[in-house]
């Protein structure tokens, strides 16, 4: 292929791809008069990234040659790893000693009421754990009346202990724990009932399949990262899909 062919064939798929390269004119101002320029614009991108002003028609598409490849090099140097899939869920129980109300008196530094009310407040709750969370479980009555039902409260922490707070494993230890179908929230509060105290996280969530919430989107719109990338957004691989739990509240433990 000659010279002149390849240039064509390259403007040809720069075009393709979403650049084009305009000439400015008197009337866009004597900055941009007889200056060349591209833009690149994908669908589902608010605004067209924009090059710099060249002298010549060829030098702007050059420069937009430059820019698609750099694209390239990003996406393959910052290609995010699929992220690792978690095991099932299992019952799990805890040590005799977390129901010693002295025991927990002295670790956490509480009045022995105090304690004996934590007891109590362990022995409502069913543990799960993998090898990556521990999940305790405890149903609330009602909490907004009888037209919703009970709901479950999943109390979450990491068992590296570490402040990880990732939307996904959420869903999905919602999903595996309760059920694919059933909706939950968590809640940001108020200042002054704000609870902070450790790095746990917590889901409220219907025991009814059938309830859902009055806020939130109505239709489902999942994208994997290549199709987000064609549209300008970022998303990261999915992992496949977690293993189910072996026992849960959602389907009758």
């Amino acid at each position: 292929m000659d010279i002149p062919h390849f240039a064509n064939e390259m403007r040809r798929q720069l075009q393709a791809d979403g650049y084009q390269v305009h000439h400015g004119h008197r009337d866009d101002g004597p900055e941009l008069a007889g200056a060349f320029w591209f833009t690149w614009t994908k669908p589902g991108m608010a605004d067209a990234e924009v090059g710099p002003t060249l002298g010549n028609e060829w030098a702007a598409w050059a420069s937009a040659l430059a820019h698609r490849l750099a694209q390239s090099a990003i996406a393959l140097h910052c290609a995010p790893e699929p992220w690792p899939v978690m095991g099932p869920f299992h019952a799990a129980s805890l040590p005799p000693s977390a129901f010693d109300p002295d025991v927990l008196a002295a670790r956490h530094g509480l009045t022995r009421e105090a304690a004996m009310q934590q007891v109590e407040k362990l022995r409502r709750q069913s543990v799960y754990m993998n090898e990556r969370y521990q999940v305790n479980v405890e149903t609330v009555s009602v909490p907004f009346g009888p037209d919703t039902g009970d709901m479950f409260w999943l109390s979450i922490k990491r068992r590296d202990r570490e402040a990880v707070h990732d939307w996904r494993e959420l869903q999905a230890i919602k999903n595996m724990i309760v059920g694919d179908e059933h909706e939950g929230f968590e809640v940001y509060p108020a200042e002054s009932r704000l609870v902070d105290s450790a790095n746990q996280f917590h889901l409220w969530v219907f025991a009814d399949p059938k309830v859902r919430l009055p806020v939130g989107f109505r239709e489902r719109d999942v994208l994997d990262a290549q199709t987000a990338a064609a549209q300008g957004a970022r998303q990261r691989p999915f992992a496949a899909r977690p293993a189910a739990t072996d026992s849960t509240p959602g389907t009758g433990r």
